[in-house]
């Protein structure tokens, strides 16, 4: 604050052409420059224009009777008659040189008695004294406005830090709240997955038992069968080796008998195919959502809504969900529905 002061200063040097002030006139912002420096820096400008310091940057307009009737610097070399004028308004018109008494509310000026009978005399124009106060005033009930102003937002500003500081807090109980649900989640997932894989090796169990029975079965029909026609095409045989005329002819007729009738029992089998079985796995894939959803603030009533978007589970679904509570009931139903889902045995037999 005091380096910005310190900048502010009246300086007795222009800072335009770095000599000795000539001329002087002083700007809103209390920068001096000679005031031919100002008519040249100002050159293509027109009276009422904003432009800015060559110092500092801060705007002012052109008076419209020109840059003359900017404010003049009055000279001293003693910081005590300077630092006395600075206090009594110990300012001086730049053509009459007389001290400036008046305030001429057209042109927003200071001004000296001759200029208020000369130049501003059809213009509305009041003594310095009287038209300060009356600033002062206007700048009191601004001051008062703008401090109720700035207590008002910074009543406002503690009182987004503090719903700022509770969003917080809540962001990290719902971050728990899911972290929490999805270990939750995985874990009855796994007990369910568990559960499925337990029942569909049970059930190839049982289809490969059933399997092996028949399997079994028909190759003991098998074996029976070889055996008989194993036995008779020896009987034959020695029958044919070794017995006598009389023999054959004599037991001829019942062999021919019994041989016909094992081929009709024992039919030549077609090829035999051994049951198989494969694994029809159930598809899972991105878009389903199994631990649920963040909600606004105007839902928190409905709780998080649990989804399973299983094409198989939505006619199960319809069957759990409760009909008067859509949403309390929307996360019971799904697990109802994940459940059956799960535990029904998907093995196709071919």
């Amino acid at each position: 604050m005091t380096d910005r002061m310190a900048t502010c200063r009246p300086t007795k040097k222009c800072s335009i052409c770095m000599n000795e002030l000539q001329n002087p006139r002083i700007l809103p912002c209390i920068h001096s420059f000679c005031l031919a420096c100002l008519e040249h820096y100002c050159q293509g400008k027109q009276p009422g224009d904003d432009v800015p310091c060559p110092e500092c940057r801060t705007e002012f307009e052109i008076p419209k009777d020109g840059l003359a009737w900017l404010t003049v610097r009055t000279h001293s070399h003693e910081p005590e008659l300077e630092a006395s004028q600075k206090r009594d308004g110990g300012q001086y018109c730049g053509e009459h040189t007389e001290r400036l008494r008046m305030y001429c509310f057209d042109c927003q000026i200071n001004v000296c008695l001759m200029c208020c009978v000369e130049a501003h005399k059809t213009h509305k124009f009041e003594s310095i004294d009287v038209v300060a106060k009356e600033f002062a005033g206007c700048i009191d009930d601004e001051i008062q406005e703008l401090t109720s102003r700035v207590e008002s937002l910074r009543g406002v500003a503690a009182q987004v830090d503090v719903e700022n500081s509770k969003f917080l807090d809540n962001a990290q109980d719902t971050e728990q709240q899911i972290r929490s649900r999805g270990e939750e989640t995985k874990q009855h997932l796994a007990r369910l997955i568990d559960r499925q894989v337990n029942d569909l090796l049970q059930e190839l169990q049982s289809l490969k038992s059933a399997a092996e029975e028949e399997i079994k079965s028909h190759m003991d029909t098998l074996h029976l069968a070889l055996a008989q026609m194993e036995s008779f095409k020896t009987s034959l045989s020695e029958l044919k080796s070794t017995g006598s005329p009389s023999d054959i002819t004599q037991a001829a007729s019942g062999l021919l008998v019994g041989a016909q009738e094992l081929l009709q029992t024992n039919l030549t089998p077609g090829e035999y195919h051994a049951p198989s079985y494969k694994f029809a796995p159930m598809n899972v894939d991105d878009d389903h959502v199994f631990v649920g959803h963040v909600v606004g603030g105007e839902d928190q009533d409905r709780g998080n809504v649990i989804s399973y978007n299983a094409l198989q589970c939505r006619r199960l679904c319809y069957t759990f969900l409760p009909r008067d509570d859509v949403y309390a009931g929307a996360a019971l139903a799904v697990m109802r529905c994940l459940s059956v889902c799960l535990s029904r045995p998907w093995i196709v037999l071919q």
